[in-house]
């Protein structure tokens, strides 16, 4: 049996014909698209005869879905964007009677834009905070560039040895990757190894702080008087900045604020459950990558 001809996309037939118009010759066009000469001639003879572009109707494997099929995977998709194309393909059997296979769940589902990928964690705000959030999006979106360079960001963080990394799959289309259906709602818990303060602005990193004991007010305190002056020191920070901490009930402790007002440090206003705001997450998350390339044995080697 003689091999099939190989079909060429819809839109590479279009940029041939496209050429072949504007009246570029069959060796131009073969070096313009990169396929060979004689399929050119082809495609070209083919327009000639027809006045059509698209491949020969009947070509390929049959599609094995139909169209109310591939709105059934899309529904059901919808409705639950945690569900597995298996699961999709179990209840098409068991509801409709037709045998279809997870890769063609799949073939469909990408089709239609959704792709299987991890789901974002994202802090539950209610509609209160939301309204705090933009408010502080209003105060800061005129700022200038400059202003941010001497803005001091900190924030606390917990390393773990071991542990699940927690991630969960979910169907979505490139649009919807922060939309709640496809987002995995989180809250602060304790836990981890190794605890530390760190600090960095857009010249670099501050001191890194290793707290070995429960953290209060008090032991944030002391944390600030010992790093936050020399970490803006170390950075070259202007006369002007401003320091960054979150809303962390220790972080707004009286013997905290006393202390940055007795110091005039002017702080950022920061809206509720912002941990994503904060742009240090992105330092932890590097930090912790690079971490775990060096499989450190016990909490020693991880502060090395």
């Amino acid at each position: 049996m003689a091999p099939k001809k190989k079909e060429y996309s819809f839109d590479l037939r279009e940029t041939v014909i496209k050429h072949f118009l504007n009246g570029d010759s069959e060796h131009d066009i073969a070096t313009k698209v990169i396929i060979p000469r004689n399929s050119v001639h082809y495609i070209i003879a083919k327009y000639k005869n027809t006045k059509c572009i698209g491949n020969i109707i009947g070509r390929g494997r049959k599609r094995k879905t139909s169209v109310h099929l591939d709105r059934v995977i899309q529904r059901k998709i919808k409705v639950d964007r945690r569900k597995s194309a298996s699961a999709v393909k179990v209840e098409i059997e068991s509801e409709l009677g037709i045998i279809i296979s997870e890769q063609t769940v799949r073939r469909r589902l990408h089709e239609s834009g959704f792709m299987g990928r991890v789901a974002r964690k994202k802090p539950y705000v209610d509609k209160v905070n939301r309204g705090k959030r933009i408010e502080y999006a209003k105060t800061y979106r005129e700022k200038p560039i400059d202003y941010w360079k001497d803005v001091l960001w900190s924030d606390e963080s917990k390393f773990n040895l071991f542990g699940s990394d927690g991630k969960v799959m979910v169907w979505r289309t490139p649009k919807e990757e922060l939309d709640p259906k496809c987002t995995v709602p989180t809250v602060k818990y304790g836990g981890g190894n190794v605890k530390c303060w760190g600090s960095f602005s857009s010249s670099g990193v501050g001191n890194l702080v290793f707290i070995d004991e429960n953290m209060t007010g008090e032991i944030y305190r002391d944390i600030l008087q010992k790093n936050l002056f020399e970490s803006v020191k170390k950075l070259n920070l202007g006369s002007k900045w401003v320091m960054q901490h979150d809303n962390d009930p220790k972080h707004r402790a009286h013997i905290v604020t006393n202390w940055l007002n007795e110091k005039g440090v002017e702080r950022l206003k920061w809206p509720p459950y912002s941990p994503d705001l904060n742009p240090i997450e992105h330092m932890w998350d590097e930090l912790e990558r690079r971490m775990k390339k060096e499989k450190p044995k016990n909490a020693t080697e991880l502060k090395h």
